[in-house]
């Protein structure tokens, strides 16, 4: 036996199981080869987007990654195991010829062995084979259940980040329009109910982003659904609303900052996704029509104050927007139209 290349083929495979049990059997987020080739792929679609123009890439993003995941999987399991029939010259035998297996013979077995086919035109011959077969079998097994039970909880969980989405669109699409909607000539007490559902909502989204970390490369062209944007328009509101607005005119202070917790919670999350705050902070939201209403704003030293102690967090968000393929401009979207339409034939 050759020690060596069998000892290689050992410890490929742990190397290999430990990022899929981190990936997809644990809430910790991704393994440390899952992560970084997930994050490979998206910075090559980032960089085509920008180049182009065109956002099919970042919207093919999410399903490529999970794909590439998956036959990454399987192609360093199928290479280790490779390894350690190669170890072992005699490990199997060609049925009709009743001769040694070539080394591609044994590439060749382990890929249908993994595949829970089992042909039978090549055997296992003598113990390590035997061994080797029937643990690489069940691993096969595994590797398809595992995809399965992976791929339906990410799916669920990218409904449940749409649906956050839209129904932060469903208060405004902007910073200000979302105070301007809410306001009812003298104070913001209206964002109460809606800011309590949102809180439970992207708690639930956070833990489901710290499990599945994936979840960061679905991105969706339609900003009615695109998370990172409506998100930080929430987030700035929930600013306005505690740094600029009197408290008089505020809705509950408990309900301001337990939405404002559980953006953190989500926040916290995105250095798994090697997201970190740049060096430029956006600027303040526009405030015109706010004023035009008739809402006293706080100015001055006090604001500006304010802004400067949480410059990292809205630091954080404009490298979330960036990474998304879209920038901070793009918050101004303005009012979207969510009545059907439909054109006729």
């Amino acid at each position: 036996m050759n020690y060596v290349v069998f000892i290689l083929g050992v410890t490929l495979l742990l190397i290999t199981a430990t990022d899929l049990i981190n990936t997809s059997l644990s809430v910790r987020g991704a393994g440390f080869i899952t992560k970084r080739l997930s994050k490979t792929i998206w910075t090559v679609l980032l960089a085509i987007h920008k180049k182009t123009g065109a956002r099919k890439p970042l919207e093919m993003g999410g399903a490529f990654i999970l794909v590439a995941i998956l036959i990454n999987w399987l192609l360093l399991i199928w290479t280790s195991a490779s390894l350690m029939f190669i170890s072992q010259p005699d490990s199997l035998m060609n049925v009709e010829t009743n001769s040694p297996t070539t080394i591609i013979d044994k590439i060749f077995y382990t890929g249908y062995t993994l595949s829970t086919l089992g042909l039978g035109d090549i055997e296992p011959d003598g113990p390590f084979g035997d061994i080797l077969t029937a643990i690489l079998s069940f691993t096969g097994l595994i590797l398809i259940s595992i995809a399965i039970t992976y791929l339906i909880p990410v799916v669920s969980a990218e409904i449940i980040k749409r649906r956050i989405s839209v129904y932060i669109t469903t208060l405004g699409c902007s910073v200000e329009e979302i105070l301007t909607n809410y306001w009812n000539g003298k104070n913001f007490q209206e964002l109460e109910s809606p800011f309590v559902s949102l809180t439970s909502m992207i708690i639930l989204h956070a833990q489901n982003h710290k499990a599945y970390s994936i979840l960061h490369f679905f991105h969706s062209s339609d900003k009615k659904e695109a998370f990172v944007l409506n998100l930080t328009n929430l987030d700035e509101v929930l600013t306005m609303l505690l740094h600029v607005i009197p408290a008089a005119q505020q809705p509950s202070f408990n309900v301001l900052m337990g939405l404002r917790r559980a953006i953190t919670s989500y926040l916290v999350t995105l250095p798994e996704a090697f997201i970190t705050p740049g060096e430029k902070s956006p600027p303040q939201p526009e405030l015109s029509a706010l004023e035009a209403k008739g809402v006293h704003l706080i100015q001055g030293k006090t604001v500006d104050l304010a802004y400067e102690k949480i410059k990292s967090r809205r630091r954080l968000l404009l490298s979330l927007i960036k990474d998304d393929g879209w920038e901070w401009n793009d918050l101004q979207a303005g009012s979207f139209n969510h009545e059907m339409i439909f054109s006729a034939k």
